[in-house]
């Protein structure tokens, strides 16, 4: 019996399969190959198209920064199109950013705030925005072929953006762990 739990835990590792063990494993960003400026520059005009609810948005590639591909221009639009739904979420005090990524705050006001069904639908969204986050990330990363310890200071990059557009009184962790409100 163990040898079969072992070979269960240990079989996406020795295959290789990211999609497993990204999600588990957050590297310290590296910035080393990344032109960060024009990085920067395209997080916050991506994010400020999202916000708009912006579908079309026209931002140019530079600098080695390329979002013209059909995975990263798809997830700007259905990030656009929901934008006005994690914004309501937001204000409700029940979801934060982290790490470029949209997370639920899980507490007892939360569960009284309504019903499993909502609770549900919730997490629907925040799976729905977070796959398309990452669809970002990977397609900024592979299309501008930088190395795969960059896509943590991408997202990271991209939480900054994130962070700056965010309305007021909604929440994000900071650097130093802490949820706060902006």
């Amino acid at each position: 019996m163990r040898n079969w739990l072992f070979l269960l835990v240990a079989l996406p590792a020795v295959a290789g399969c990211r999609t497993v063990i990204e999600p588990f494993v957050m590297m310290k960003p590296d910035y080393r190959d990344l032109p960060v400026d024009r990085l920067r520059e395209v997080a916050l005009e991506i994010e400020r198209a999202v916000e708009a609810g912006n579908r079309t948005p026209d931002i140019p590639d530079r600098g080695g920064i390329v979002i013209n591909t059909e995975d990263v221009l798809q997830s700007i639009r259905t990030r656009a199109a929901r934008a006005e739904l994690v914004n309501r979420f937001r204000d409700t005090g029940h979801a934060y950013e982290h790490q470029g990524l949209l997370w639920i705050l899980r507490s007892a006001e939360y569960k009284k705030s309504g019903t499993r069904r909502k609770r549900d639908l919730d997490a629907r969204l925040v799976i729905w925005e977070n796959e398309d986050r990452r669809r970002i990330y990977g397609g900024i990363l592979e299309a501008g072929n930088f190395p795969r310890q960059s896509r943590t200071a991408i997202q990271e990059v991209f939480h900054e953006a994130r962070v700056a557009c965010l309305r007021p009184g909604q929440k994000y962790m900071n650097a130093s762990g802490e949820i706060v409100c902006k």
